[in-house]
């Protein structure tokens, strides 16, 4: 645990360091961190949490990366400082809160789907359906053209509208927006990727839409796996 802290601290300060010497500026290299953020802690935290024998042992393990870029977004914004963006850092005190809500959402959700296997073998099975299942909602714009070609009407709204509130990284952009004026599925480089704008506007996403939805679908796996074990005994 202490090693998957320290590693995600060293490389998520490491990258911001790199993008800033490198010529980025401020909001450009915060952005680049909160992306790998959201990254890694999808993929990694389920496959940590199936290493815990007991709930709270695959709790702590599911969550040491999420509160190590915790400590990352504390960093970033005590050393922000003053502008250089128009109205202040990118990163506040109240955008690291938002943006943990949605890290942690992530974090129980990974450990809740590592849970749900019986023995370790089925933990780790858990965890990595888990990951891929993440993986293929931060990559939706990608993959998500085809899907809108083939939908019509009201089932092509419903599907914008699913890729953008199960994207975590949508939600963490939208915690920082009034400082970094970035959304993501707004932004115009994603129109090389994603075909969202050609058939409709894309939908605003609240900063704890991810929070929500991820928050809930722990819980949902958590009282799951509460009500197998007690059947059991």
């Amino acid at each position: 645990m202490l090693a998957a802290a320290v590693a995600t601290i060293a490389v998520e300060l490491g990258a911001y360091l790199l993008a800033r010497f490198g010529g980025a500026s401020q909001r450009d290299a915060t952005l680049s961190v909160l992306a790998m953020s959201v990254l890694w802690i999808a993929l990694a935290g389920p496959v940590l949490a199936a290493g815990g024998t007991e709930a709270f042992s695959a709790l702590l393990r599911g969550c040491v990366v999420a509160d190590a870029s915790l400590i990352t977004l504390v960093v970033l914004w005590v050393s922000a400082g003053a502008p250089p963006p128009p109205r202040g850092p990118c990163v506040t005190l109240l955008g690291v809160v938002k943006i943990y809500c949605t890290y942690v959402a992530v974090s129980l959700a990974g450990v809740a789907a590592a849970r749900c296997g019986r023995r370790e073998a089925g933990r780790y099975v858990g965890a990595v359906i888990a990951a891929i299942l993440f993986f293929v909602a931060l990559a939706s714009p990608f993959w998500i053209g085809g899907s809108l070609q083939a939908a019509q009407g009201p089932l092509r709204r419903w599907i914008i509208t699913a890729a953008v509130d199960l994207n975590p990284f949508y939600s963490v952009t939208s915690a920082i927006v009034d400082q970094a004026h970035f959304v993501w599925h707004q932004a115009p480089v994603m129109y090389r990727f994603t075909r969202i704008g050609d058939f409709a506007a894309p939908p605003p996403v609240p900063w704890y839409a991810a929070a929500v939805v991820y928050g809930l679908l722990a819980g949902m796996l958590g009282a799951t796996h509460l009500i197998r074990r007690g059947n059991r005994e």
